[in-house]
């Protein structure tokens, strides 16, 4: 079955008070289980990327439901990529990075043992053996949330999307996993690459966490708003208390000292405010030094998210 990401689009854009605190919560935890299982936000984005391409490369070879299980994802030996499709000149494109960024990143990801590279043969292999499976299991649950309480909203609105439990997605995106991921990472790669156009991966998570803190306490007295209102509506609507760096630094790992560096820029491009008592929240988009950057960037990644919503829904309703 086939789903319209301009409608869903559509839909996000309409109720974007209501929607976007369970994305930005998705988010936030994602980037909290790369900082657990990567130790470096940068590195995890090329890793991403090269993840994405190791599972795409065997895609075309699968013809089995078996294998593409989230138990067949541990079996790493049945997934190799050839070590000449790396171009650091394509993923610097890709994701923002510098050249001789992407070149450190792919050697720590080697020194660490996420990558193993295979130099007889010059395959890379995902080491799925230092993911722990805890970690995956959370981002499983966060994802298959995500998507029930989309797909439970779309439902009662009277959209065409039937009404999905999150278990009943969860269960799909086990057995479909290789599928569903390269999806996933997908997506974050054009989300965070997008973001990375106007700050640093480390400013994005403090900026999303803060965000998420505001649109939840929105979300809490509002009724549904819609994106272009709320971005200008976010000083009138929010009272409500912020977070402070200590709470930030412990959430999101990043030290103290960093995320205040961090802060000060965000301030002063006018994504965060700091009100008397030194807590940050969104926000007025419309008032930000880069307004227009900004805004540009937050409507491109709610199309992203209506393709990758659309995307996940085909591949629940496809039997396999």
């Amino acid at each position: 079955m086939k789903f319209e990401p301009v409608k869903l689009t559509k839909i996000i854009e309409q109720n974007y008070s209501h929607l976007m605190p369970d994305f930005f919560e998705m988010q936030t935890e994602y980037l909290a289980s790369l900082n657990l299982i990567y130790n470096d936000l940068d590195a995890s984005l090329v890793a991403m990327v090269l993840t994405s391409q190791i599972y795409k490369n065997k895609f075309n070879k699968i013809n089995s439901k078996d294998k593409i299980s989230l138990n067949y994802f541990y079996q790493k030996k049945n997934f190799r990529l050839p070590a000449s499709t790396f171009k650091i000149k394509e993923i610097s494109s890709i994701i923002n990075l510098p050249r001789e960024t992407v070149r450190r990143k792919k050697e720590k990801l080697i020194k660490d043992k996420l990558i193993i590279l295979d130099k007889k043969n010059k395959l890379f292999t995902l080491n799925t053996d230092i993911f722990e499976k805890k970690i995956i299991d959370v981002q499983i649950e966060n994802l298959s949330k995500f998507l029930s309480k989309f797909s439970v909203f779309f439902s009662r609105s009277g959209f065409f999307v039937k009404e999905v439990s999150k278990e009943q997605i969860k269960k799909d995106v086990e057995e479909k996993f290789l599928l569903y991921l390269t999806k996933f990472l997908d997506f974050q790669i054009s989300y965070f690459a997008k973001m990375k156009t106007l700050v640093d991966i480390e400013s994005i998570f403090i900026f999303l966490l803060c965000k998420l803190n505001t649109t939840s306490k929105i979300k809490e007295k509002e009724e549904a708003t819609k994106s272009k209102d709320i971005f200008g509506k976010m000083n009138s609507i929010n009272n409500t208390f912020g977070l402070n760096v200590t709470s930030i630094a412990e959430i999101t790992k990043v030290p103290r000292t960093t995320v205040l560096r961090k802060i000060v820029h965000l301030e002063k491009i006018g994504m965060l405010k700091k009100d008397k008592f030194k807590r940050y929240a969104s926000d007025d988009l419309n008032n930000s030094d880069e307004s227009k950057k900004l805004l540009s960037i937050m409507n491109h990644n709610i199309k992203l998210l209506g393709v990758f919503f659309s995307q996940c829904l085909e591949m629940y309703s496809t039997k396999t």
